[in-house]
């Protein structure tokens, strides 16, 4: 958390310019009026490229929200955007620093220009990720060591995409604090090092994981990791 805008009440209204799981988590704990946006093109919002799962379960991140596609390729779009953007007390989004910056959206200028306001970035290793990789929830909890193990000491998926509604938390509890502070903060959540915090080692035991064939949870397949 990095203070970059003066303290003060800020609207309640939270934009939620992520994709995927972990940011609209968070966004849905935050508050339900949150706007979802997609680039020109033809490309469908993020929520519906959010991997291979079943549309309802993203659609229940998002119920209740006010949402509005916008064509960022066009000036009327990033209008738009810009003035969701300044209605808002918190931004939630997931997206390379670079990419909103191109839409004229900068979380710097967007903290001090207003008091209150904070920022929530959700990104696989973090806004100074010299490398700016993507990340998902499996891939992001094997980089940050949170794996299982199976018999023969084989890692393994621990649960399905888990970094996910873990960062999710991480940030909406980082935002409300962030919020209580009086604003002006921005909240950078990388997935992989909320899943490294996580995956330190506890004094409580470590029990055995079951491993359960063909239940498509992802705790049995093999985990790779990436680096």
């Amino acid at each position: 958390m990095t203070r970059l805008g003066p303290a003060g009440p800020a609207p309640r209204l939270v934009l939620d310019l992520s994709a995927m799981w972990a940011g609209p988590l968070c966004a849905s704990i935050l508050g339900r009026a949150r706007v979802a946006g997609a680039q020109g093109g033809g490309r469908p919002p993020p929520r519906r490229r959010a991997r291979y799962g079943p549309q309802a379960f993203y659609a229940d991140l998002h119920a209740g929200a006010q949402t509005a596609t916008l064509d960022f390729g066009s000036a009327q779009g990033r209008a738009e955007l810009s003035r969701l953007a300044g209605q808002a007390g918190i931004i939630v989004e997931s997206s390379r620093p670079r990419a909103l910056r191109r839409l004229g959206v900068v979380a710097e200028d967007w903290l001090s220009t207003s008091p209150g306001r904070v920022w929530v970035s959700v990104t696989g290793y973090g806004r100074q990720d010299p490398e700016q990789r993507v990340a998902f929830g499996d891939d992001a909890a094997v980089a940050g060591g949170l794996v299982a193990w199976a018999a023969g000491g084989t890692p393994v998926f621990c649960g399905d995409a888990i970094a996910d509604p873990l960062s999710g938390l991480h940030a909406a509890l980082a935002a409300l604090a962030a919020h209580a502070a009086g604003g002006g903060w921005l909240v950078d959540v990388a997935m992989a090092g909320v899943c490294a915090d996580l995956a330190r080692p506890a004094a409580a035991p470590a029990w055995t994981h079951l491993i359960s064939p063909g239940e498509g949870c992802g705790a049995g397949r093999p985990a790779r990791g990436s680096g």
